[in-house]
């Protein structure tokens, strides 16, 4: 106990440090009082590390260095941005970690536009009256989807949520139990539905439904939901009900059928090369289904968004339900999506979107990348390393075609593992980050997700964590 008394004594108090020459200018004025929570905490954890240190601990001159130093780079890493630029290398097109999809330059820049100034976001110029939040964007949705109608919200489990809760008031939904689904952190289908107050009735089993299970489910006031599989694949003795059928069924029984197709396609990404068999948002909404949600981003290749589509007087009582407003987008989420959707609507062929110019691009265009990555960092790799270009097999990433490979080249390195490793951590650290593959094989860079402004980046990545190994090594 004693031994713990005096290691406290020596933690320095907090007026000796407001009172040094490197603490005092960031006293004044409003930012005194976070800067004093910022003391108080690193005395915090001074406590708790030398209550479990064992043996002789730091003097109280060098304890008080280190907590100066502690609080001066919190300091620096709060008031820096609280996002790293990423360089993928990885070759997940669609990487829920990173992003997902990057916008296409017009649509950042109308993003930053109406960021800067004021926009017609809710006023009407004509009449001078207040306007309608998105309404233009919402019909360029309904045009590339075919649906009478359509309306945005925050993102697509928002969308499922407003449209399972208009269509259900709170009565019975079926859900095939294959589709009771957990896409990615803590999204959990069944979860939320139980939050929009409906009674889940879940229908066949995890393998199989059959469309004779949903028309015995179905009564008056009943619901129902179908989801797209976008993150896995059931396999072997299986069964699902096609929508078209499912859609007549519904019709029959005068029950709503809400559909959440996942990702959104508006491309046919067979002409990308991917397999064939993914609808289209256009045939989705052709079947008949009340309401079809999807992302805004993901396949679409926009920005974080929920779009329902379905009939005007659907999406009038959706537009005009309570919780809608608190599932609404801002200024900057409606001018970068708008500028996607007439992307697509002004294309004769492929819009040139980032995710879609990934997702087609040629081998000879990937080898011809990898090839000038490794003609540039050749020579400069340290002594034992040894970079080629090889076949490797990129991944569309979360969405519709999450367990879709795709060919690709990557540029990889061989080297002592160790070195291996000690460079991909680095690479991880820097800034901007590089995120690449390490296996068996060694340390890779998929040059698929690397865009061609970013491959000088990706050299400098690769130069200065070399120099680091080097540095760590002892070497000159």
């Amino acid at each position: 106990m004693t031994d713990i008394q005096d290691r406290m004594r020596q933690i320095p108090q907090v007026s000796t440090i407001l009172e040094d020459s490197r603490i005092v200018p960031l006293m004044s004025g409003r930012q005194g009082a976070w800067m004093t929570r910022l003391i108080q905490e690193a005395l915090s954890e001074l406590r708790l590390t030398l209550r479990a240190a064992t043996g002789s601990v730091a003097s109280r001159e060098d304890l008080l260095e280190g907590a100066v130093a502690a609080i001066l780079e919190r300091r620096e890493a709060l008031l820096g941005p609280s996002w790293t630029r990423v360089l993928n290398g990885t070759g997940v097109v669609v990487h829920t970690n990173l992003g997902r999809s990057c916008f296409p330059p017009q649509a950042a820049e109308a993003a930053r536009t109406v960021a800067l100034h004021n926009s017609d976001l809710e006023f009407d110029l004509d009449t001078g009256a207040r306007g309608h939040r998105g309404r233009l964007i919402e019909e360029k949705a309904a045009l590339l989807a075919g649906a009478p109608d359509a309306l945005i919200v925050n993102n697509n489990a928002a969308a499922v949520w407003l449209a399972v809760r208009y269509a259900s008031k709170g009565g019975r939904v079926l859900l095939s139990r294959g589709e009771v689904v957990a896409i990615g952190g803590s999204f959990r289908m069944h979860e939320i539905l139980a939050e929009t107050g409906c009674q889940l009735v879940e229908i066949g089993t995890t393998n199989r439904t059959s469309l004779q299970d949903y028309v015995e489910a179905m009564e008056p006031g009943t619901t129902v939901l179908k989801v797209h599989r976008s993150n896995f694949v059931v396999e072997g003795f299986t069964e699902d009900v096609e929508l078209n059928d499912l859609a007549e069924a519904c019709r029959q029984n005068n029950c709503p059928l809400v559909y959440d197709a996942g990702s959104g396609a508006i491309y046919p990404y067979e002409d990308l090369g991917l397999p064939a068999g993914e609808r289209l948002l256009s045939e989705d909404v052709a079947t008949g289904a009340h309401l079809v949600t999807c992302s805004g981003d993901k396949l679409l290749g926009g920005c974080q968004a929920g779009i329902i589509f379905g009939s005007p007087e659907m999406i009038t009582g959706l537009r005009k339900h309570p919780m809608r407003r608190a599932l609404r987008v801002d200024k900057t989420t409606l001018a970068a999506l708008d500028t996607v959707m007439s992307l697509y609507l002004a294309s004769k062929d492929q819009p040139n979107i980032p995710t879609l110019n990934q997702l087609g691009m040629s081998l000879e265009d990937l080898a011809d990348r990898a090839g000038r990555l490794l003609s540039n960092l050749g020579e400069k790799a340290p002594e034992g390393w040894r970079g080629c270009v090889v076949p490797g097999q990129s991944s569309v990433g979360g969405g519709s075609f999450s367990t879709t490979s795709i060919e690709s080249r990557l540029l990889l390195w061989d080297g002592p593992k160790a070195e291996l490793e000690a460079v991909h951590q680095f690479l991880r650290r820097g800034n901007p980050a590089l995120v690449g593959r390490m296996n068996q094989d060694g340390l890779a860079v998929d040059v698929r997700t690397i865009a061609e402004e970013e491959v000088n980046l990706v050299v400098e990545a690769f130069v200065t964590a070399w120099a680091h190994l080097k540095s760590s090594l002892g070497e000159k």
